[in-house]
């Protein structure tokens, strides 16, 4: 299946009727075209086709999927937009490919509603042919089309159902997408912005990028999209001109390309690679120069050889539960806190509730790499008995952003469910941490009010991955 997703704020989607604010199209007791577009190319197959609203609206609106920009109608639906949950839904097969779809929302009477996004899921029919050698793709991939069915290469990396070629057309005309479940996207394609590609997550078994990268500026932002668009175990093949071959001169311009952004050897492209994607979230299963047909006697421009590239491909693999070991996961002593109205020794810190005061103890702000985490707080507590507790002691994990704290997790201990805790020494608290990597991770115990006659001794927390820890209780 593959699954186009644009969000209101996507330029190919428009609005006759209402207006774009706040990630929505509004629409507000209005009559007439309250959607339209993305106007896309799809091939034949069963497709399915979803208005995503915010809130339910006011008034019937008719539901059209459509080809030709808007003169072949496929599917309609008259809805009641006072009944919809969510998203409205429309169905249809499409049994040829249509050109130029539109998802079509349109009221003869006012309606209001809130429009977020359309998504259309595909399940597209497999085309009968099979890749050939004079299959007219783009012009550097076909130096070595017939190799690359030869040698297995196509049924390796790109026969999945849901292939993606992106920048497929270059400067040719009359050129299609690699093999012939691919859906080819350049410049100027509905909902491209030249960065974010108007798919959902995991969309693709392959993608394939020939001669195109070289061109982008932006070039993390953009692999970081082709590795969301990409299912785990898909593929991403990069192929771009080699610096010593193709260019053959140290620094830019290009005098062949003066819209080259960067040259390439293999290592500068695996660098840009690893600047773009974590470690241990790719593998690299294949790197070569291809210099076939490479005539080394010309030492100038005057002759362009058939072959000077460099082929990359990736597979995207599932992370691991564990980061690259940064010292951060492991025990944190005592002595690695503060402490507001406690008494510190080098093997713990005392919160005393016969002394009046705050009692918090707070630390070891600690840089973490995205995971999710277990953090178990170690604890005695003397003079507890067997009583419930008369106040709380809260348990908090922070992540301190510049402009302050946000909670991560927290646990208030009270009564004598607290007071079991406390007596069994540890308690865990589980998060995630999925934003903002230059943050700071803080634990944090906190009591205002005594919550026994006693000490509550504190003698640090373990930081481990969640994927390690005992089941919670």
């Amino acid at each position: 299946m593959i699954k186009w997703q644009l969000f209101a704020d996507n330029a190919a989607l428009m609005t006759a009727t209402g207006i774009k604010t706040g990630g929505a199209i509004q629409v507000r007791d209005a009559a007439g075209c309250a959607l339209y577009g993305p106007y896309l190319d799809l091939p034949a197959g069963q497709c399915t086709a979803r208005i995503r609203v915010g809130v339910s609206g006011a008034g019937q609106a008719m539901m059209d999927i459509t080809a030709d920009m808007g003169g072949t109608t496929l599917a309609s639906r008259l809805v009641d937009l006072a009944a919809i949950d969510g998203h409205i839904e429309l169905g249809c097969r499409i049994d040829s490919d249509a050109a130029a779809c539109e998802i079509r929302l349109l009221s003869e009477q006012p309606i209001s509603i809130d429009i977020v996004g359309v998504e259309i899921d595909l399940v597209r029919d497999r085309p009968a042919e099979t890749p050939q050698p004079d299959r007219p793709v783009g012009w550097e991939s076909r130096k070595t089309y017939a190799d690359k069915i030869a040698s297995g290469f196509l049924d390796r990396y790109l026969s999945g159902p849901a292939v993606l070629e992106i920048g497929y057309k270059g400067y040719m005309s009359g050129t299609v997408p690699i093999v012939p479940q691919a859906i080819g996207v350049d410049l100027g394609y509905p909902g491209y912005d030249g960065v974010t590609l108007p798919f959902a997550d995991e969309s693709f078994d392959a993608i394939y990028s020939s001669h195109c990268f070289e061109h982008i500026p932006d070039y993390v932002a953009v692999l970081r999209d082709w590795y969301r668009l990409l299912k785990v175990g898909g593929h991403l093949i990069i192929v771009v001109p080699h610096h010593y071959l193709f260019e053959r001169r140290r620094y830019l311009p290009s005098i062949s390309n003066i819209d080259h952004q960067r040259f390439y050897t293999p290592e500068s492209l695996l660098l840009e690679v690893a600047e773009a994607y974590p470690p241990n979230t790719y593998r690299v299963r294949r790197l070569q120069d291809n210099d076939d047909n490479f005539d080394y006697s010309l030492s100038g421009r005057e002759s362009l050889p058939p072959c000077f590239e460099i082929e990359l491909v990736i597979e995207k693999i599932r992370k691991p539960f564990w980061n690259l070991d940064d010292n951060s996961v492991r025990p944190y002593s005592a002595p690695e806190f503060s402490t507001e109205g406690g008494r510190r020794n080098p093997w713990s810190i005392d919160l005393d509730f016969s002394q009046p005061g705050e009692w918090r103890i707070a630390g070891p702000n600690v840089p973490l790499q995205f995971a999710d985490y277990e953090a178990e707080f170690f604890f005695d507590a003397i003079g507890l008995g067997d009583q419930p507790l008369s106040g709380t002691v809260q348990l908090d994990v922070l992540q301190w952003y510049h402009t302050g704290y946000v909670s991560r997790a927290a646990l208030v201990l009270e009564g004598e469910t607290g007071a079991t805790a406390l007596r069994r020494g540890s308690v865990r608290l589980r998060f995630s941490h999925d934003e903002a990597p230059e943050t700071l991770f803080i634990f944090r115990t906190n009591a205002t009010a005594p919550p026994f006659a006693g000490i509550l001794r504190f003698k640090g927390v373990v930081l481990r991955y969640a994927a390690q820890a005992a089941p919670l209780e």
